[in-house]
């Protein structure tokens, strides 16, 4: 009879994911992810297929994460204006000064997205549905009376995907956490908002008014 494992797959895959983000896929070698994941090589290959396969596990559970991590503050209870404040607010904290987790999204983005068709459409998926959400949001606040009506909301959406992404992506190579702030603070400007969008941003927030 085959012998039970001995250990968690979730597990494995969160520690190849964090090697993978630190180091990249051309950076970490095969001992590499059986030092960061105290598997065997045996155990490894029975249990993934191999360092591809162990890859693309860990990247589509971070690309998983990034997604849900957008939706669970544009799902929130705040008003949407808000919403998407509480979002820029919370990159420019997370990853300010490089504190934030290295994203293997980012990474694998920049670095095999060029050269590998599965990993381009995950990537070009993930951006799309982080996107959408970004549009759903200023959508609400229209309906809201936050936002002007006739404003784009899908151009808006993409507009706050990028300048998020690229706050989480300066901010993981050192810059502060200020900085970002300034980065979201600019951004709003963008936005069309009405004086009932700009009672929800609150009046007492300093650089949000």
């Amino acid at each position: 009879m085959p012998r039970p494992r001995k250990f968690d797959e979730a597990d494995v895959v969160e520690r190849a994911r964090r090697t993978f983000a630190e180091s990249g896929f051309d950076g970490t070698s095969l001992d590499d992810l059986l030092a960061a994941t105290g598997l065997g090589r045996q155990s490894l290959y029975n249990t993934f297929g191999g360092k591809k396969e162990l890859f693309m596990r860990a990247f589509l559970s971070d690309t998983a994460e990034a997604v849900e991590v957008v939706q669970a503050v544009l799902r929130s209870a705040e008003s949407p204006i808000a919403r998407i404040r509480t979002q820029l607010v919370s990159v420019a904290v997370e990853h300010g000064a490089a504190q934030g987790a290295p994203s293997l999204l980012l990474r694998a983005a920049v670095e095999l997205s060029a050269r590998d068709p599965e990993v381009a459409a995950t990537v070009t998926e993930t951006f799309d549905t982080i996107r959408a959400g970004y549009t759903a949001c200023i959508v609400d606040a229209q309906a809201a009376g936050e936002v002007e009506a006739d404003a784009d909301a899908e151009a808006l959406g993409t507009y706050f995907c990028a300048v998020i992404e690229g706050m989480g992506a300066i901010g993981r190579v050192g810059t502060s956490r200020a900085a970002l702030l300034q980065v979201g603070i600019a951004s709003l400007a963008a936005l069309p908002i009405t004086s009932l969008g700009k009672e929800h941003l609150g009046t007492a927030d300093g650089p949000w008014d």
